[in-house]
């Protein structure tokens, strides 16, 4: 896996297809987009990563299936595991934990979200990191039709790979970007690493703040 990496920031493509583990790299995609969409206490970067597989794509590293087939077959998947904790936990200790690890403001949004628009809210959550977990799980609480929520937990999350993936795509297709495609593929993963530690920083803090009573 380092060998993967150090050729991502190296922008060395010809090495990563010569490692023959392209199959590994997008199972590791996969595996991180169905963790951050099914578990609220695993902040992981799932935008900047589908915007890294869209530049990948560009690339000619990966293939249109990885963010059309793959990735949003994994959210969906995550979202309806996040609506199924959500219906089996409701009013538990476990959720009261739950409120105490997210931000105040992102279960503000789920709720006022869920408020306003009904099921189209788990369409609209998909774009706002956390706030695309805790919809699921507050439907799942609520008890609303696992049918509906499946079906919009996976067209969401096709538009939401779609629409970064293809504006990633796009924007390495731009000839004045083109020539800092390395440099920003390089700052795509350094945000990662740095908005999961401020993430997971953040999580320590609420919890260490607020204990149980």
């Amino acid at each position: 896996m380092q060998d993967i990496l150090i050729a991502i920031w190296q922008h060395d493509f010809a090495q990563l297809m010569q490692l023959n583990k392209t199959t590994l790299l997008i199972s590791c995609l996969v595996l991180i987009l169905f963790l951050e969409s099914a578990f609220v206490f695993l902040p992981l970067p799932g935008d900047s990563l589908v915007l890294l597989s869209g530049g990948l794509i560009a690339s000619g590293v990966f293939g249109y299936e990885v963010t059309l087939l793959y990735l949003p077959l994994a959210a969906g998947i995550g979202s309806v595991i996040a609506y199924w904790q959500g219906h089996a936990l409701a009013h538990t200790r476990f959720m009261r934990t739950i409120e105490r690890m997210v931000p105040p403001k992102s279960l503000h949004r789920a709720t006022d979200l869920l408020e306003r628009h009904g099921m189209l809210a788990m369409f609209i959550s998909r774009f706002i990191p956390f706030v695309r977990v805790l919809t699921p799980m507050m439907m799942g609480m609520t008890r609303l039709h696992l049918t509906q929520v499946c079906v919009i937990s996976f067209v969401s999350a096709f538009c939401w790979s779609m629409t970064l993936s293809v504006f990633s795509y796009m924007l390495l297709q731009v000839p004045q970007l083109a020539k800092y495609q390395q440099l920003m593929g390089q700052s795509l993963m350094v945000i990662s690493a740095i908005l999961f530690v401020l993430a997971v920083l953040a999580l320590v803090i609420r919890l260490c703040r607020r204990h149980p009573d």
